[in-house]
């Protein structure tokens, strides 16, 4: 019951966020075609793909509450269940490098990523949700559920390749409308944006396989049991 409790207030609030940021939040964009872009542009910001893809990822926790298994190690594992699996494995990585680049950055200079024109248009409980609560949720959910991860290849491949199309995206977006999304890359050079990117990647498989190994650690008695009963 407290399992369901609890997926079913972290998916309404992730919800109800994504609708209030849609519905009241006007973001000054640093180009007006920005706001061609999908969901009044927000696909171009990394937290908005992370936002999305956590009210996904609780969204299916809810329904696998109800209609699929919650068991650790079921005879015959439910769709929902495996979605869900594959889905915490890049929900959590990519919650980790938003709250620790986004407040990293912010620890250092402000206006790089959070700059005041930006600031005074987000309500402090939607940045927070945003960059914060994303985290805290993701990790007591690494605590609370077992899932099993995949073979370390298909899970970096996972991450490098939603990374690389984040990437891609981004320079769309820039060579469209000549503005950088963020603007700590304005102050890079080129060599500076690429060496960025790589070290972006390689923060991210490095919080991936953080992940794999907290996994393992708070489930191996789990799965010592079992390997025994076998």
């Amino acid at each position: 019951m407290l399992l369901r409790l609890f997926h079913v207030s972290v998916a309404s609030l992730f919800w109800y966020t994504v609708w209030y940021d849609l519905s009241y939040v006007n973001i000054p964009f640093p180009n007006k075609a920005y706001e061609q872009y999908p969901l009044r542009g927000r696909t171009t910001f990394l937290t908005f793909w992370c936002l999305v893809l956590q009210t996904i990822y609780f969204t299916v926790s809810v329904l696998n509450d109800y209609i699929g298994t919650n068991v650790d190690h079921p005879k015959q594992s439910s769709i929902l269940r495996s979605i869900k699996d594959k889905l915490f494995i890049l929900a959590f990585p990519v919650a980790l490098y938003v709250t620790s680049a986004f407040w990293g950055i912010y620890a250092i200079d402000k206006d790089l990523i959070f700059p005041d024109k930006i600031a005074n248009a987000i309500p402090s409980w939607v940045n927070h949700t945003m960059h914060s609560l994303i985290l805290l949720f993701i990790v007591l959910e690494l605590v609370i559920t077992y899932r099993r991860y995949p073979s370390r290849f298909v899970g970096c491949s996972i991450v490098v390749c939603f990374n690389l199309t984040y990437t891609f995206w981004f320079h769309c977006i820039y060579y469209q409308t000549g503005v950088w999304v963020y603007p700590i890359l304005d102050v890079l050079s080129w060599p500076a944006r690429a060496g960025f990117v790589l070290a972006s990647i390689t923060v991210a498989l490095g919080f991936y396989l953080l992940g794999e190994k907290l996994n393992r650690l708070v489930w191996s008695k789990v799965d010592k049991k079992k390997v025994k009963s076998k």
